[in-house]
């Protein structure tokens, strides 16, 4: 039986197929999304530079996870400053900055969840000693951001409040939703990669839009109109076994490929090169 102390024990085969779910979770809160599809920082867009997205993603998220206190400072200075490019118009229907606390402790809030989902779609419910070390370890999923660490919750019910509150406040515009769509059944790909988005996308984007809307809890699936059914589910499930299979022959691989971001921020801030 593996000991779950760290988010890092909490890595798994799905970590690459169940993102796109959380970052459904992610915009679902109106200036989050709203804030992606407005936003004039090309350069962080997943449908103009995926590559690049993907990478910055990981590289945040390898950081928050493993990083030092120094990796982590380097990496919330640099959020900070191209979050400070994204704001909306005074004039705008739906309000936000990037660098609000208060979305930012949302996201944050989305990617413990991200991780602990990692887990528990294969093995099941943490207990409650496991969900409390992970809770307090996923702090700085928040810190690395504009959160301050007594802004995060400390107890699963304090969590739980914040979550409930947030799914509460959830909507969705049909441009959020078309930008997501794209996102989960990969023709997004497309904008960028042409041809080879183009195969991606057909070859791949119907089983990768079933683990994102299996990925998803209802409120969610809601939002984005997404049906599921008795069969979606049944299909889910046995992608769930085989990736349980996987999992248990090569659970340590996960957490070194997580820490090659790590390797890769180090290395372009020792000759200078950019990293976000």
């Amino acid at each position: 039986m593996r000991t779950i102390d760290t988010l890092g024990d909490l890595v798994s085969p799905l970590r690459g197929s169940i993102n796109a779910a959380n970052v459904i979770m992610q915009l679902a809160n109106p200036g989050v999304g709203q804030g992606v599809v407005d936003s004039k920082v090309d350069s962080g867009r997943a449908d103009l530079h995926p590559v690049k997205r993907a990478r910055t993603t990981g590289t945040y998220l390898a950081v928050a996870v493993f990083g030092t206190d120094d990796d982590r400072a380097f990496v919330r200075e640099s959020v900070r400053r191209i979050h400070a490019r994204v704001a909306s118009e005074p004039d705008a229907a739906v309000r936000y900055s990037a660098n609000s606390p208060a979305l930012q402790r949302w996201v944050a809030l989305c990617l413990l969840k991200y991780f602990i989902d990692q887990h528990e779609f294969l093995y099941g419910p943490l207990d409650e000693h496991e969900y409390h070390r992970i809770l307090l370890d996923g702090a700085t999923l928040a810190t690395t951001l504009n959160v301050r660490r007594e802004a995060w919750p400390t107890t699963r019910a304090d969590y739980e409040e914040l979550w409930k509150a947030g799914v509460a406040e959830i909507s969705m515009t049909d441009e959020v939703r078309e930008y997501l769509t794209a996102l989960c059944n990969l023709a997004f790909l497309e904008v960028r990669l042409g041809r080879v988005g183009r195969a991606i996308h057909r070859s791949l984007g119907t089983p990768f839009e079933l683990v994102t809307r299996g990925a998803l809890p209802p409120e969610f699936r809601d939002v984005m109109h997404y049906p599921w059914t008795a069969d979606d589910q049944r299909r889910f499930d046995r992608y769930l076994r085989a990736v349980r299979r996987l999992h248990r022959v090569t659970g340590r691989v996960w957490p070194l490929l997580w820490k090659t971001y790590l390797v890769d921020m180090r290395t372009r801030r020792r000759l200078g090169l950019r990293v976000f």
